[in-house]
């Protein structure tokens, strides 16, 4: 057995000495440790901490082991004796005091479940200790009821000892009921007496601060419901951040407002001491949290409510907040907000309410500001930009149900929020960005920026709120980021125009000033964004809307427009929008996607102007991001999905339009510039295309598209390798090539489209045969320009791949599969280059992921051999290899996982099949194979018997590798449990060694997979009812493992119930082999009592399933007694 010493949390480990150390397992695994307390506990010559905290330790264990054989007296002296123990020694080292508090906490636990032990007199021990005045006794006593806390709260604090999450369950809702609110009296009342006093000490404030923080654990207490079923418990207590929800018999106590009142006069008094003030902040966030059967109404509800928001309201009026309060205070409002219902919050008095709203508004500009000052001095501790968050979110909890709130009510709390956002991303003299306290600007943030992720991954949350916000009270915030990016616009063409003069005037390029330039860059950079998020949102997986506010907006307006004047200032990016007459009659919801195309357009001149090295390629990326997010949701317009529509939107935007006509082919001219001067920078490159998959993935702006002549060029330009475009990286490449096959499904005659692909795919295809077909391709095959052209061709085979959708497989499969063979005699080529073998694995691990799930059983069987084929060759170039180095490993690790992926997408075929035998493929000769039965299973299986003599244990170290291996494993057993007993033999011991090392050598979640792997192969020798096959004598030697996991071993409890089942289905299949088990082991107890015990837990463990049958009900049955066994015996056999 393996020995767990556990440490209490927020201790340091204690040392380990070098000596002695088996002898205190042993002393751990003794009968009754406890009956020679006096030698390690009492001996006065021993000193050494680390005996003391194991013989505290082996206690604990013991008693809980022998708890039926032990006296009421014995038990209870045994617990007087350890408080007397700590309560003599003031001096204890803290984890030996905490350990020998934790051993009498684990005692009145279960003592409490047989009522053998009464807290109540404890409490009373407690409540003496308190009233002593001393604090060093003081801060005891809060140890005690800290122990007893974390012992029955059932989480992760509670001790390892073995017993059924039912027994930690049954405890806990014990303790819940009878000696938690007792625990909470003994608080306040300290509380109170400590918030009295003038002046504290550093010892009474340290004693103040201990029961600070037990209040805050009472009040952090995941308080189980009524009839909660005893399976749910262990996933009840998963949950992180509990909210507080008290039983109704809480009523009393927490609807007092003295209760919360002490909690604020506590705060006032400690809020200058950061870690008091830490957990004061963190009592009321749970007050605030609070919610259901303790309201008896929602009238008791709304008066709860209002007397924490006056509290909270007057706490906070006056004073500055520290630091340390920051994050505290939007934990209050957060909860506050997320927790009460709506109907509770409108109830408040009006005048509260709005003062609440004013003080949120102020707080959330104030910590914006804060957060902002945190980034430039590029603090660690971002104590203000969480709060800051915490804020916004409450802020879109409140707008995104505006409808129960008066109207209009938050429009002017949204334009503050929102101004003070902008005013903080912008640079002096409009904003304040960069500038630290004093006001002097900082310029260092270049370096500190290239290592962040970008902005719009960075920040998304807090712009998604920004923009919500913006569009509550679009009248003010649409105009005014239009009015700020024009102006930023038209300030940066007159920058890049003096530089152009002046580079004109001086050959150095070096003596350029590019401070104006990065500021205007960055101004642009945050409105670009901003206006992004608040024109439109990001739906997965949905059809993007036009959001409802926006579409308001431009429909309340519409009647002031001149729908003409907006289409030409649309069509214009190349004017300054005040420069065209009756610019100011025009829809403000287009006028703002013109900035932005003005700003496209502006840099696109800049780069035909050789002005490139001058430009921001963040700026590049902002806009082809941008304009993708809108394409999505506003071009081609669909007026069937909305209510009502605004006429200057669908005029400019919708179907049949030339607005949009216009607009598709400005944004695909932009896509094909931006490919040739920013090819050399990878993430605006990638945006780019991003944005030209979105122009075609959807048939009608495909349809558009392809009517262009630059469509055409770029595919001619692409398809023949043209530069720039073959200096793209290769995902971006990869991208490319799923929009030109996209794009060839749009609709055109039959003779454009057979010129199309002749254009598109024809050469790939052409120059690929000519390479390999080369007489001489194995002596040129290694030459950088040859292995390219290779990588390049394999990069678009994924992306014809990823480009498949249901209507297009019949044609892509066909064109993939002749290239396929191709890439198996690459192999062979390049097995000595590790990226290229993955990256033709790649390939057909796309090919298996996005067409599998189309094929009928014909064309199954023709990707299923290629697969195999492709395995075989893989196989036979690395068995036997050994990979040396670090870099070696990696590579095969990359190979392993990616065909793992392979043979797990194929086996995704058994359960995700939108095939109708081929009905995809009508027309398409079919093959004359299509009566034979091969299913993915064979397949797969075949594939893990290649993988398997590759999978070494120092693979199985990466835990990805090994999680998805075993996840294979675990799902082929499940599945096809038919198939195992046919494996060959080699194969079939492979299989079962890696169970057997997954069970017993691997990590908990890798044990359970293994463990699950189990029923269904049982179930399996049961159905077929033969004796002497592999797996009938492979199931033998598992109900032994397994039994010996249950019985004899400590094991996880959350593997009970998997271990469990594969116990009862392994029991059944050897009733006689288990038999045998029990009794072996019951022949080996020398102690009568034990013996009988034992002997009692057996009976009772099969009783309801006698003889077992593979039936669910007694499964169910032995599930349930395995619980009791495993609480009456687990941990008993565990002793030397």
């Amino acid at each position: 057995m393996q020995s767990t010493y556990s440490c209490p949390s927020g201790s340091l480990n204690p040392p380990l000495p070098s000596a002695n150390t088996s002898s205190l397992s042993e002393f751990h695994l003794t009968f009754w440790p406890y009956k020679h307390q006096q030698l390690p506990l009492n001996k006065k010559t021993s000193k050494v901490d680390y005996v003391l905290f194991q013989a505290a330790t082996a206690i604990m264990e013991a008693v809980v082991r022998e708890w039926i054989l032990l006296e009421k007296n014995s038990i209870e002296s045994l617990r007087t004796f350890l408080l007397t123990y700590v309560l003599q020694r003031p001096n204890l080292q803290k984890y030996v005091r905490e350990q020998i508090l934790l051993a009498v906490a684990v005692i009145v636990k279960r003592g409490s479940l047989d009522k053998s032990i009464n807290c109540k007199s404890i409490f009373h021990e407690v409540s003496q200790l308190i009233s002593s005045g001393n604090p060093t006794v003081q801060t005891l006593a809060c140890s005690i009821l800290t122990a007893l806390l974390s012992e029955f709260s059932s989480s992760n604090k509670t001790s390892n000892i073995g017993l059924s999450m039912e027994f930690h369950g049954s405890c806990k809702r014990f303790f819940q009921e009878d000696d938690l609110m007792q625990i909470f009296m003994l608080t306040m009342e300290v509380l109170q007496e400590f918030s009295r006093r003038e002046n504290l000490n550093a010892q009474m404030s340290c004693v103040f601060q201990r029961y600070l923080a037990l209040a805050n654990q009472v009040l952090s207490w995941n308080f189980l419901p009524p009839n909660l079923g005893r399976h749910y418990i262990a996933m009840f207590e998963a949950t992180q951040n509990v909210m507080l929800k008290p039983t109704d018999s809480w009523r009393e106590t927490l609807l007092d407002h003295r209760v919360m009142d002490l909690f604020f006069t506590v705060h006032r008094k400690i809020r200058e001491d950061s870690d008091m003030a830490q957990d004061s902040l963190q009592c009321l966030a749970q007050l605030a949290s609070m919610h259901g059967p303790i309201f008896p109404d929602e009238n008791a509800q709304v008066t709860y409510l209002a007397h924490l928001v006056e509290g909270l309201l007057n706490m906070i009026n006056g004073i500055e907040i520290e630091d340390s309060e920051a994050v505290g205070i939007s934990n209050i409002i957060s909860n506050l907000i997320s927790t009460f219902p709506r109907s509770v919050l409108t109830a408040l008095p009006n005048e509260l309410f709005a003062s609440f709203i004013n003080c949120l508004t102020l707080l959330t500009c104030s910590f914006g500001r804060s957060a902002a000052l945190e980034e430039v001095l590029d603090k660690d501790d971002m104590v203000y930009m969480e709060a800051y968050d915490k804020l916004l979110e409450s802020w879109l909890t409140l707008v995104q149900e505006d409808e129960h709130f008066p109207r209009g009510c938050f429009v002017q709390p949204a334009v503050q929020v929102f101004n003070s956002y902008i005013q903080c991303h912008l640079a002096a003299p409009d904003g304040t960005r960069n500038l630290t306290a004093n006001g002097v600007a900082s310029h260092e943030e270049e370096e500190i920026n290239e290592l962040q992720e970008d902005d719009r991954e960075l920040f998304s949350d807090q712009l998604a709120s920004i923009g919500m916000l913006g569009r509550i009270a679009a009248d003010h915030c649409i105009p005014l980021l239009t009015g700020l990016l024009e102006d930023r616009v038209t300030r940066l063409h007159g920058q890049l125009q003096r530089h152009q003069q002046h580079l004109m005037a001086s050959a150095d390029p070096g003596t350029v000033d590019r401070k104006v330039l990065d500021d205007l860059y960055e101004d642009i950079h945050w409105l670009i964004l901003v206006s992004g998020y608040l024109l439109a949102d990001d739906p997965q997986g949905e059809t993007p809307l036009i959001p409802s506010e926006v579409m308001e907006y431009s429909i309340k307006h519409s009647t002031e427009v001149d729908i003409n004047t907006t289409l030409q200032l649309l069509g214009s990016p190349g004017e300054k929008a005040t420069s065209i007459p009756g610019c100011n009659r025009t829809d403000s919801v287009i006028r703002l996607l013109s900035a932005v195309l003005r700003t496209s357009e502006v840099e696109s001149r800049a780069t035909r102007a050789s002005l490139t090295e001058l430009l921001s390629p963040q700026m590049g990326k902002d806009i082809v991001w941008f304009l993708r997010r809108w394409a999505k949701t506003y071009l081609l317009v669909d007026e069937k999905l909305y209510g009502q529509i605004s006429i200057p939107l669908s005029t400019a935007f919708g179907a049949d339009t030339e607005g949009a006509q216009w607009i598709v082919g400005y944004l695909l001219e932009k896509v094909i510039n931006n490919l040739s001067v920013w090819s050399s920078e990878p993430e605006l490159a990638n945006d780019t295309v991003e944005l030209l998959v979105t122009l075609v993935e959807k048939r009608e702006r495909a349809n558009i598209v392809v009517q262009c002549e630059n469509w055409w060029n770029l595919a001619k330009q692409f398809a023949s390798r043209s530069p720039p475009l073959h200096m793209l990286s290769s995902t971006v490449q990869r991208t490319l090539m799923k929009a030109l096959v996209l794009g060839g499904f749009a609709h055109m005659d039959s003779e454009t489209k057979q010129q199309y692909w002749a254009e598109v795919l024809h050469p790939l295809q052409q120059r690929f045969l000519n390479l390999i077909n080369q007489e001489n391709f194995a002596q040129i095959c290694q030459e950088e320009a040859v292995k390219q052209e290779i990588v390049a061709t394999l990069e678009a085979l994924c992306g014809i791949a990823e480009a498949t959708q249901i209507d297009n497989v019949a044609s892509l499969f066909s064109f993939l599969m002749d290239f396929l063979s191709s890439c198996i005699g690459l192999m062979e080529v390049y097995r000595n280059s590790p990226e290229t073998v993955n990256l033709i694995i790649e390939v057909f691990v796309e090919v298996a992921h996005k067409q599998i799930c189309y094929l009928g059983e014909t064309k199954s069987m023709k990707l299923y051999e290629v697969c195999l084929t492709l395995l075989q060759v893989y196989s036979k170039n690395n068995l036997g290899r050994k990979r040396l180095d670090v870099a070696g490993e990696e590579d095969q690790y990359q190979d392993l996982l990616l065909i793992m992926e392979l043979l797990t997408n194929l086996l995704s075929k058994e359960f995700i099949d939108f095939s109708d035998t081929d009905e995809v493929f009508r027309g398409q000769e079919q093959s004359s194979g299509a009566g034979r039965a091969v299913s993915a299973a064979d397949v797969v299986l075949y594939g893990v018997n290649i993988v398997l003599p590759l999978m070494s244990q120092d693979l199985l170290k990466f835990p990805s590798l090994c999680n998805q291996y075993y996840k294979l494993i675990t799902f082929i057993c499940e599945i096809f449990p038919e198939k195992i007993p046919q494996l060959p033999e080699e194969l079939f011991k492979s299989l079962m060694c890696s169970l057997e090392l997954g069970m017993t050598s691997m990590s908990s979640e890798i044990s359970q997979l293994c463990l699950e792997a189990l029923s269904p192969l049982a179930e399996q020798c049961a159905k077929t009812q033969e004796k002497d096959t592999p797996l009938f004598i492979a199931t033998r030697h598992f109900l032994k493992l397994v039994f010996d996991m249950l019985v004899l071993q400590k094991h996880n409890t959350e593997m009970t119930v998997a271990a469990g089942e594969a116990l009862y289905t392994l029991v059944c299949l050897h009733q006689v082999e288990y038999s045998e088990l029990v009794e072996t082991l019951l022949s080996n107890q020398r102690d009568a009592v034990i013996y009988q015990r034992l002997a009692d837990a057996f009976n009772n463990l099969t009783a309801s399933s006698t003889p077992p049958t593979m039936d669910r009900k007694q499964k169910v049955a032995f599930l349930k007694s395995l619980e009791e066994f495993v609480a009456n015996v687990g941990g008993l056999l565990c002793v030397k």
